[in-house]
Order: structure tokens, then sequence, then C-alpha cells
């Protein structure tokens, strides 16, 4: 029999909106992207300092059984963050796999 494989990825985002002058003014635009990507079955979380007026950093990660199907998640996630509000700073990428003896 052959091995149950799982594939997880995850992106780490750099985002950074220069016109925020306040947290205030970044909670629209954070609330918006989160919830597309939430939307699209991704987990998000706002991973590095939460204080920092115009940055933001987010952690997006999908799991799936198939790793041409994770690879389009993530994908369509990139493609989120890029046509966000957000300038994309910098943007991480990892895939790893892990497998399981099925029988």
């Amino acid at each position: 029999m052959d091995d149950v494989r799982t594939y997880t990825g995850t992106l780490i985002a750099d985002l950074i909106l220069p016109a925020a002058r306040s947290l205030k003014d970044r909670r629209a635009p954070q609330r918006a992207l989160v919830q597309r990507l939430k939307n699209s079955d991704l987990a998000v979380a706002q991973v590095g300092p939460a204080d920092l007026v115009q940055r933001l950093f987010l952690a997006v990660t999908a799991v799936s059984g198939s790793e041409s199907l994770l690879v389009e998640r993530l994908d369509g996630a990139e493609r989120l963050l890029f046509a966000s509000g957000f300038e994309v700073g910098e943007l991480r990428r990892r895939i790893d796999v892990d497998s399981f003896p099925s029988g």
C-alpha cells in the first residue's frame, strides 16, 4: 500500500501600508485581507510585532493531501496579498511533506 502524504504550506508576509498614520488606519484593510484569505479556506495569524503602525506580518497556512493543490492554494493566497491595499515588502514560502504508513 502507498503511504498517506500530507503537504503543509506556509507563507510569511511582511506587508506595508504607507498611508496608515495609526493602528486604526490599518485595522479595516487588515480585517478585509484576513477575511478574504479565510474565505479561501486558509488559516491566517498575525505574527511579529502588533504595534507597528505601517507594517503587518501575517502567516498564511494551508494543508492538503496533494502537492499540486497545495501550490495552487498558496498561489491564490499570494495573489490576494498582492491585490490588497498593502505593499508586499517580503514574502516567504515553505512547503513541508510528511508521510504515514497506510497499512
